[in-house]
């Protein structure tokens, strides 16, 4: 009888966990659930690159060391900047999210992943 209560309290465990894995996939921002989620954002992976999505279109922050600044938009469903010193063209990714972890994608493949945290408002404190 105790072996049946094991089995038992087993399986309903592992119910348990595979209910809260399907809860952690990966889903596809589109449209305005994009601008959404990036506007007054900070995207970053802590070592490589870190942006500032300003609600205002306005991207800045730091990638490889170096400081950069450019523009953001959302087209269609897909995020999308162009550097404002980069002869490169815009570019645009599909944007897959688990909780707070980004990925970016671009012709089936990743080619950023981070997570996002809000930006932090500055206030003027006067005396």
């Amino acid at each position: 009888m105790r072996a049946a209560y094991c089995v038992i309290a087993l399986a309903i465990t592992a119910t348990n966990i595979c209910a809260a894995e399907s809860d952690k996939k990966w889903g596809i921002l589109r449209g305005d659930a994009l601008t959404q989620a990036f506007a007054n954002q900070e995207f970053a992976d802590g070592i490589h690159f870190a942006y500032q999505f300003s609600d205002n279109g306005v991207v800045t922050g730091m990638d490889m060391g170096k400081t950069v600044q450019g523009r953001w938009r959302v087209r269609g469903n897909q995020l999308c900047w162009q550097w404002n010193k980069s002869k490169d063209p815009e570019a645009c990714y599909q944007v897959r999210r688990q909780g707070l972890a980004v990925s970016l994608i671009t012709g089936g493949q990743e080619v950023l992943s981070g997570t996002m945290t809000p930006l932090v408002a500055s206030t003027d404190v006067t005396r």
